[in-house]
């Protein structure tokens, strides 16, 4: 298979400017919006089954977003925290705006979440949600998953809590710490490994341009070709 390396300089992929969008929604369920989809990336909503996500969509209360494989989705919300959705992962998007108190979470129901969460104001939070676990977020960067084996948090900067839902045991998360909740009631706290470092801190890379796009192309005679797009900043 043959390798062709084609650059565009100057190519840019433009965020939304989601707090102006949303200031003209009356709803006071909307919590963000898709900030940037790439490929397989589906939203549902309590009235509409599966339909093709698209950027600038607004997300309201129990609205779902759901990636295929090798697929991301960046939503940001309208405190302007971002979350990058990781391939094949699920997650439902709940909260609400109360004397001016934005309260919102995320129920992961399977896959990989990185965050960057902006500082939160007196009395308010983000959390994420599973059956076995709730972390709360003020104002940190990392990663959250959700696996069959067990839940597993990785701060990168700043502070989290996590509390085990089945045993109600909870700890503080400082940076640099990962956290694994168990379905069994344990919950573990311990130095994060370079290898989980590196990984959260890909994970929650929200920059709104794709370094490298790779596409495979075939001809009439079934002869594959990988087509590799660098994306550079202006």
């Amino acid at each position: 298979m043959r390798t062709v390396d084609v650059r565009f300089p100057g190519v840019l992929l433009l965020g939304l400017l989601c707090g102006s969008l949303l200031a003209q929604s009356p709803d006071e369920r909307a919590i963000g919006l898709v900030s940037r989809v790439i490929f397989d990336v589906t939203r549902r909503t309590p009235l509409v089954d599966w339909m093709k996500a698209q950027r600038g969509d607004v997300l309201d209360a129990g609205h779902t977003i759901r990636t295929g494989e090798r697929s991301i989705a960046v939503l940001k919300l309208k405190d302007n925290s971002l979350l990058r959705v990781r391939e094949k992962s699920e997650v439902t998007l709940t909260g609400s705006t109360v004397n001016s108190i934005f309260q919102k979470a995320a129920s992961v129901d399977g896959g990989v979440v990185g965050f960057n969460v902006q500082k939160q104001r007196p009395g308010e939070e983000f959390r994420f949600t599973t059956p076995t676990s709730v972390a709360s977020i003020r104002g940190t960067e990392g990663v959250f998953a959700h696996l069959d084996s067990a839940d597993v948090f990785t701060i990168l900067t700043g502070l989290g809590r996590i509390t085990n839902l089945n045993s109600m045991e909870a700890a503080d998360v400082p940076a640099g710490y990962t956290a694994i909740s168990r379905p069994d009631g344990h919950l573990d706290v311990r130095p994060a490994t370079d290898d989980e470092k590196n990984y959260a801190s890909r994970a929650s890379d929200v920059k709104e341009q794709e370094r490298q796009l790779r596409l495979e192309l075939r001809n009439p005679r079934d002869e594959k070709r990988e087509l590799i797009i660098d994306l550079q900043d202006e």
